[in-house]
């Protein structure tokens, strides 16, 4: 017994028949508001107000938990460049949540009119910066701060400085960014160090190296040069 083909006019109907049943058990749902929206939660909310997402999201108490894009959502949200990572998670019937990433201060960098601002680690700038959030962060200067690749070697210097004994983070006044002469660290002392745009990590341990190296001869550097690859330059401080 072999079995027969549906009529092309039969599948059709059938189609129909399915997509109509559905439709109309969605309207039934929307109508009896089984999918209205009735809570939002907003987590991780600390720098940017909650009402600032809400509003940036679109979403609203009474709408629908079904029709809306949560990429959409999601792109709207990180707009505010304090917010580094969204997450919307649908809990049906009736709630929302949205789970923001705030982005920390990184740098500070200065503006056209010599005033302060922060940059995230991804390179945005945040808003001006202000003694309540903090003051405490390397400056950034120079036109290679917009270079996404000499920024890169400027968080690796910071990386550097947080886990060194020789120089550390909070003995880093300004770092200088120069898309043709590279990177220049300029301490709390006054004490400068070019390293070029190569090789920083390896530069890094060579500073190091020399900074032990003039303790132990009861020196104190002022100026190191290790942006060559062959040879370095190093001026003392005069007692």
């Amino acid at each position: 017994m072999t079995k027969k083909n549906l009529n092309p006019f039969h599948t059709f109907i059938l189609l129909i028949s399915i997509l109509s049943f559905c439709a109309i058990i969605v309207l039934t749902f929307l109508h009896l508001g089984i999918f209205n929206l009735k809570e939002i939660e907003i987590e991780g909310a600390e720098r940017v107000s909650k009402t600032e997402i809400l509003k940036r999201s679109g979403l609203r108490v009474g709408g629908s938990t079904i029709f809306f894009r949560v990429s959409i959502v999601e792109r709207e949200i990180q707009k505010n460049p304090w917010i580094s990572g969204v997450g919307i998670k649908r809990v049906f019937p009736n709630k929302v949540t949205i789970e923001v990433t705030e982005a920390q201060p990184f740098w500070l960098v200065t503006g056209e009119g010599g005033e302060l601002f922060y940059m995230s680690e991804m390179g945005r700038i945040l808003r001006e910066a202000n003694y309540d959030d903090g003051l405490d962060f390397p400056v950034l200067i120079g036109e290679g701060i917009y270079y996404s690749d000499l920024l890169g070697k400027a968080h690796e210097i910071r990386r550097l400085s947080q886990n060194s004994k020789v120089l550390k983070l909070e003995e880093i006044s300004e770092i200088h960014l120069d898309s043709s002469y590279g990177i220049s660290v300029f301490t709390l002392d006054k004490r400068r160090i070019d390293f070029g745009s190569d090789n920083i990590s390896e530069k890094w341990y060579k500073m190091e190296k020399i900074i032990k190296y003039t303790r132990t001869i009861n020196l104190m550097e002022e100026y190191i040069n290790i942006s060559s690859e062959k040879r370095g330059i190093i001026d003392f401080k005069l007692n």
